[in-house]
């Protein structure tokens, strides 16, 4: 019987003292990777417990909140990772392993005293899968109608796509890029299957010995590639970290570029946001899922994703592609729809969750509604997808084969857009918290519901040139 991946988690051992400076080891070589570890496996020995591919144990710096939890004192200092100077390493309160174990002895496994079992479950990117031979092309985005057009829905074939110049209009950045802001001095981390970086300006990101995927070297094909261009369209001078988790395309994965984005921060305190346009396309059932991300808060990845927040740099995520009128090909029917398809880390509460219009400020019928099922008011509000950014006529990526769209598409385009916006806000406004950027964010929507939420758009559609405005008033 094949084995599964889950997430081990365990008390450090006594020469894990030093969190990040253990990650670090690990990272630079496979070798001690694995001897760091063998203290904490010894508590499995006997069942079968293998090291998962690309091993690299996680430090965890924030407990489970069972109980009342411990995590006040590690966030709080995590805080100091905003500034950039080196701050000191600090003592990890766990350690989480990605390991695989026969299935018939997972039951034994949670008994096993001193670990908690984690599931480690595959992700999916969110864009969206379209039929072939849709039309889309820039002579047909030139007549848009750019009118409001007040909760309307955008389904199968879609509509036409939009060029950068139109979603720069209606997000409004001349105000801000006339005042000489274009997202320059800020650095986005992109957690993804890769960047290409003869393209774009990927000057960092996760980088390990022998690794497949190294910062910059994804095709230009690449949903990451898709999602650097969507950030550019805003901020065209914003830099780019790569974090190309996808080659382990699971929640352990996701959890190693979390810790990198934290050690990161520790040293220099960059990057300044993250972008995240993945997620789950279904809801397990609960009794058979004990320790799923998308039902357990304390689950190690959405600790780390606070984790990251509390540092100081804003988390956005995408909020699905498995809205009920026409729901990805990829989504099973136990996550299609309200109250179904925003979960697991993209339905925190300390992340900025992301649904997708079109030009026509349409809501796209695949874009996820709320309420989440962490956080219900999510998703917090919608952004602009279906554009000529990497994908299309004369774009850097070509026109892609079927079934794949002919522009950037799905809430994968969708959050970049919204990203893009808040780097363009933080090289005017240098000193934004995640907080900060938050309400700076919500307070320059437009909202066509005229609701103080909705589950469909959130509080409304993200508008840069309103946020600026607001950000100018505020003392």
């Amino acid at each position: 019987m094949a084995k599964i991946k889950v997430l081990l988690e365990t008390q450090p051992s006594h020469t894990q003292h030093e969190g990040f400076g253990a990650f670090e080891a690990a990272v630079a070589s496979e070798t001690s990777a694995l001897d760091q570890a063998l203290p904490d496996l010894d508590l499995v020995a006997g069942l079968g417990v293998e090291p998962g591919e690309n091993f690299v144990p996680v430090p965890m710096f924030s407990a489970p909140q069972e109980g009342g939890g411990g995590a006040a004192e590690p966030l709080s200092t995590l805080r100091e990772f905003a500034i950039p100077e080196t701050n000191p390493d600090i003592a990890a309160t766990s350690v989480v392993l990605p390991v695989e174990v026969d299935p018939t002895k997972l039951a034994e496994l949670r008994e096993r005293e001193g670990v908690r079992v984690w599931a480690s479950s595959r992700l999916h990117l969110y864009a969206d899968e379209r039929s072939p031979g849709e039309p889309g092309s820039d002579a047909e985005a030139a007549a848009f109608d750019l009118a409001r057009s007040f909760t309307g829905l955008d389904c199968r074939p879609f509509r036409p796509g939009a060029t950068i110049d139109t979603i720069r209009a209606l997000l409004g950045v001349t105000r801000p890029w006339q005042d000489g802001f274009r997202g320059q001095n800020v650095v986005v981390g992109i957690i993804d299957e890769g960047v290409n970086g003869q393209v774009y300006p990927v000057s960092g990101g996760f980088t390990r010995p022998g690794a497949t995927l190294q910062p910059g070297a994804a095709p230009i094909t690449s949903h990451g590639s898709m999602c650097a261009a969507d950030i550019l369209v805003a901020a065209p001078a914003a830099r780019l970290y790569d974090y190309p988790f996808l080659g382990r395309p699971d929640s352990g994965g996701a959890l190693t570029m979390f810790q990198a984005v934290l050690e990161q921060r520790r040293l220099d305190g960059t990057p300044h946001l993250t972008n995240n346009s993945y997620g789950f396309t279904g809801v397990p059932r609960q009794e058979l899922a004990p320790g799923h991300e998308i039902w357990d808060l304390d689950h190690p990845l959405h600790r780390k994703v606070r984790e990251v927040v509390a540092s100081g740099a804003a988390a956005f995520f995408a909020a699905g592609n498995c809205g009920a009128q026409c729901p990805s090909g990829n989504c099973r029917s136990t996550g299609i729809g309200p109250g179904l398809s925003v979960h697991a880390s993209n339905s925190l509460l300390e992340v900025i969750t992301v649904a997708a219009v079109n030009s026509r400020q349409e809501r796209v019928g695949y874009s996820s509604q709320g309420p989440g099922m962490f956080e219900p008011q999510k998703p917090d509000f919608a952004s602009y997808t279906h554009l000529f950014g990497n994908f299309g006529p004369g774009r850097p990526a070509g026109v892609p084969a079927p079934p794949r769209s002919p522009f950037d598409s799905g809430t994968s385009a969708a959050t970049p857009v919204a990203a893009g916006v808040a780097a363009l806000l933080l090289s005017a406004f240098p000193g934004l918290g995640p907080a900060e950027l938050r309400e700076a964010l919500l307070a320059g929507l437009v909202n066509p519901t005229g609701k103080p939420w909705d589950p469909d758009y959130g509080r409304g559609i993200v508008n840069a040139a309103a946020s600026y405005s607001f950000l100018l008033r505020k003392p």
